[in-house]
């Protein structure tokens, strides 16, 4: 019980995070607005401006449905899976990138800002892997320890991680570290092959079904996070909505959840 609740708590406080960033958001984007030579409709529809906010309504949404239907039960697996949907609201980042360039701040700004960015990116990747590390059957799982030591190791890594001074069509700074996306697809590899190893291990047919729409998931956040563009944006949400639909299921059906 004091597991759950300790659970419980973490997730409220990361809610309250999301609740506070969006707040600020909203307020920032309407601030920077009023002086920008278009309206703030002609602002809303341009990609980097519409995908991050459709992306941080989604995070919002899916997190509050998904916590309904476990009933705030949290498993440390569909923790690790909340952690990730709330990291989701750093895409927020791009719209104000946006607007800085449109009046003409220093690039100073973006480049912290892409650090944030990359921060939830990085940390999102992470957590996905310790979703499938603990649905692994052990009897000790530190879900605590390893919250921290992700947190503390995707700070590390935004931090020191070097940028080019050029920028991709998402607005953000390009790392400039060639190694760097490849970490990230290893990672991403990682945490599919343990839920194949899982199923390989226990002859279920739902860790597959796991493992299937975490590739959903990781693909859709990629896209979404890199894309510029209304097709690329529809596929990335189309990508993930399946995936965290799916993985949510799965995971219900998985542990039998009353």
């Amino acid at each position: 019980m004091a597991v759950l609740s300790k659970r419980n708590i973490v997730i409220t406080s990361f809610n309250i995070f999301s609740a506070v960033f969006i707040l600020f958001f909203i307020g920032l984007l309407a601030y920077l607005s009023k002086d920008l030579p278009q309206t703030f409709s002609e602002m809303l529809i341009n990609p980097n401006v519409l995908i991050p906010c459709i992306t941080v309504l989604f995070s919002v949404f899916s997190v509050f449905f998904i916590r309904k239907f476990f009933l705030q039960n949290t498993r440390a697996e569909i923790f690790f899976f909340l952690i990730f949907l709330l990291t989701l609201n750093f895409d927020g980042i791009r719209p104000i990138i946006y607007i800085l360039e449109q009046l003409d701040k220093p690039e100073s700004y973006v480049l912290i800002l892409t650090r944030i960015a990359y921060f939830g990116k990085i940390l999102g990747v992470f957590v996905l892997l310790c979703f499938a590390l603990m649905t692994i059957n052990t009897d000790y799982k530190p879900f605590t320890t390893l919250l921290s030591a992700v947190l503390l190791l995707a700070l590390f890594v935004a931090v020191l991680l070097p940028f080019n001074p050029t920028k991709g069509s998402n607005a953000l700074f390009i790392p400039g570290l060639d190694y760097f996306y490849t970490a990230l697809t290893i990672i991403k590899i990682l945490t599919v092959l343990t839920l194949v190893f899982n199923y390989v291990q226990n002859r279920n047919w739902e860790y597959l079904n796991l493992a299937v729409s975490m590739i959903f998931i990781l693909t859709g956040s990629h896209t979404l996070f890199y894309t510029a563009s209304p097709f690329g944006a529809v596929l990335g949400m189309a990508l993930l909505t399946t995936g965290t639909v799916f993985i949510s299921y799965r995971i219900h059906k998985l542990y039998l959840w009353n």
